[in-house]
């Protein structure tokens, strides 16, 4: 979690120019033929528009002067959504790629149920497997394809577009890899390396030859689509935030801005080509203030966080310097050496799952607390020197545990039933279909782009024969857990792993849960209460997460602009409710409840001791708008209230 001293900006900022007429002589729409789009990872819009504002004393032309004659002067510039707290690649491009609302919620998400990992910013595991001829496209596509979402590019036939490597790809140019591995090997390069001259890395060899290419095919009447993805700007926002370092990157975009619409211009389709430059997310960069981290995943493997077993997709601080060398890892498991019940079981029971991907945020899912609490009393009782008393107390307790969710994971597991039966009919009628098919595209379906779609139907039988056998597995060990008999009179002697499903984290928290989470069983072990029944707050270590969290405090911090509190606020989705509600969390105070009225618009209020039972309900105390709560809107100088 990266922690700066402004605010989190989420940026999304958009540039088109049309070729056929200047923006203030437009006087009928312009019908574009060819679109060509520049897409900028990470580029902060402050940035951008102060360039170009700023005059060259040399030229006396702006400091950007590419920006400014193509989109100010000849195009428009415009800001299409802005979110604060939130700044992540994948989600952000997903809206962009495909003017949808995301369903990519993360850089890399979970499967609560089966453990499945959704990394979708390794590049490396797809170009392995399409080199396999096992994947076609990235992840995320594949993802937005399972949910009936298309890509723009998908609006244009495969011969007329031409897409640069970046997050939604469709497919892998290996003639762009091949000759940028043919110049990295190059003799002229090998003796730059031995006589430790300059010599360009693997990122500017392939920036060089994708843009030789895009160039090329600009030439060419049948592209129609064609793009070019930069990560550059991203790259040296994360690096640092000195102003000449960030000016020099832009600087080059300039550049390449410039040689595109160049190249644009000397072509017979120039008067029907519409260039944008677009994109997803910007970053604070305040000069003199460094980002600080703090460590989330050290705060949960401690007692203080859960001394939970900790999975994250990346290896951490220094192991990632050898261990990171490793592009196909997507699961890291970082043992706690305190933990309260599951000491030794850390590559079968992680129970904090992290995405700390992005700028200025992260998240965190936990195994279900009830879950956790029936894994301790089957620990409990398979001790054989457990009082007579005390193991039928515990008997009760997992007993009341599961059937409080008897009815939910019954109505689960139905549903299941009912989806892996119809999955079982794909299968069957997808394993027929891809037998029936001929295994060799002849050239005609290669250069159509056909040839991909047999690939595509067989990597996705493959996906649906995983998830099927993942999907049921779960629900095993759920029906496994309603039919478990119990004998108060004799030590438990059963499998855990057959109940309780390893690499998993079940049904999701909901507030309550959060407020009084389940990290463990006490220093006293299991305590009786005057009826003789187990005493859940004297028998297990319960966490707050919400002002644990929030009450974090860095231990050194020498930049008076930061905040010694590296968590501003907590996010979640308030459950069981007809709206789309969420709650922010502050501290007690401070509170907002951010919900999606019934005529789609977004309805932000006040509140604050939020509360919910176990039964579900919630309630609080409403208050009004002011300085200090979550988001700091009324902290904003640009703030611009109606009248």
């Amino acid at each position: 979690m990266k922690w700066f001293a402004a605010r989190a900006l989420s940026l999304s900022i958009a540039l088109a120019s049309i070729f056929s007429a200047s923006a203030q002589n437009l006087s009928r729409p312009i019908q574009g033929r060819r679109l060509v789009i520049l897409k900028v990872d990470g580029l902060n819009a402050d940035l951008l528009y102060a360039a170009m504002r700023e005059t060259n004393s040399a030229t006396g032309k702006s400091r950007l002067p590419w920006f400014s004659h193509i989109f100010a002067e000849n195009g428009t510039i415009f800001e299409n959504f802005y979110t604060r707290g939130i700044s992540l690649s994948a989600p952000s491009w997903s809206m962009l790629d495909t003017g949808r609302h995301t369903i990519i919620r993360g850089n890399v998400e979970y499967d609560r149920y089966t453990g499945h990992i959704y990394d979708y910013l390794n590049f490396f595991p797809f170009y392995l497997g399409y080199a396999r001829n096992r994947i076609v496209d990235m992840l995320g596509v594949e993802v937005l394809d399972r949910a009936g979402i298309p890509l723009l590019i998908d609006s244009f036939p495969y011969a007329q577009r031409f897409q640069s490597f970046q997050l939604y790809q469709r497919g892998v140019r290996w003639t762009t890899l091949e000759h940028v591995l043919e110049r990295r090997l190059s003799t002229k390069v090998l003796f730059s390396m031995v006589e430790s001259a300059g010599t360009s890395s693997l990122d500017q060899l392939l920036a060089r030859q994708t843009e030789t290419e895009l160039k090329q095919a600009l030439k060419g009447p049948e592209i129609f689509y064609a793009d070019f993805y930069t990560g550059d700007v991203d790259h040296e926002g994360h690096a640092t935030n000195q102003p000449a370092a960030l000016f020099d990157v832009l600087k080059s975009l300039d550049g390449l801005a410039g040689r595109i619409w160049s190249e644009i211009q000397a072509e017979p389709l120039a008067n029907e080509t519409v260039f944008v430059v677009v994109s997803d997310h910007g970053m604070n960069n305040v000069p003199g203030v460094f980002s600080q981290a703090f460590s989330l995943p050290d705060l949960f493997n401690s007692p203080a966080g859960g001394a939970h077993h900790v999975i994250t997709n990346r290896h951490q601080l220094s192991d990632y310097k050898i261990m990171g060398l490793n592009p196909l890892v997507q699961r890291v498991i970082t043992p706690s050496t305190t933990s309260f019940y599951l000491a030794g079981e850390a590559e079968r029971y992680p129970t904090a799952w992290l995405d700390l991907d992005g700028n200025e945020r992260a998240s965190v899912h936990l195994r279900n607390s009830d879950l956790n609490k029936i894994h301790i009393l089957l620990l409990q009782l398979a001790r054989p020197d457990l009082t007579a008393n005390v193991r039928r107390a515990a008997v009760g307790c997992l007993k009341q545990t599961i059937e409080r969710h008897r009815a939910a994971w019954m109505k689960t597991s139905a549903e299941l039933d009912e989806e892996m039966a119809a999955l079982e009919k794909s299968i069957a009628d997808r394993r027929n279909l891809m037998a029936e098919q001929s295994h060799h595209a002849t050239a005609e379906e290669h250069e159509t782009g056909k040839d991909k779609t047999a690939r595509r139907l067989a990597e996705e039988l493959q996906d649906w024969e995983r998830e099927h056998a993942e999907y049921t597995a779960y629900i095993r060990h759920i029906r496994a857990l309603l039919s478990l008999q119990f004998d108060p009179a004799r030590p438990f002697r059963g499998n855990i792993a057959d109940v309780v499903p390893p690499l998993t984290l079940g049904d999701g928290n909901n507030i309550y849960d959060l407020e009084n989470y389940v990290a463990g069983p006490s220093a006293r072990g299991l305590v009786l209460d005057a009826a003789g029944n187990i005493d859940e707050a004297q028998s297990f270590r319960h966490i707050n997460y919400f002002s644990t969290l929030t009450s974090q405090h860095a231990r050194n911090n020498p930049q008076a602009a930061l905040s010694p509190r590296p968590i501003d606020f907590l996010a979640m989705r308030v459950p069981d409710t007809d709206q789309q509600s969420y709650w922010i969390y502050g501290d007690e105070e401070n509170q907002l409840i951010v919900r999606v009225e019934s005529s789609g618009q977004i309805a932000v209020v006040p509140v604050k001791h939020f509360i919910q039972d176990r039964n579900g309900k919630t309630s609080w105390d409403s208050q009004e708008w002011r300085t200090g709560l979550p988001f700091r809107l009324f902290e904003d100088a640009n703030l611009q209230l109606p009248s």
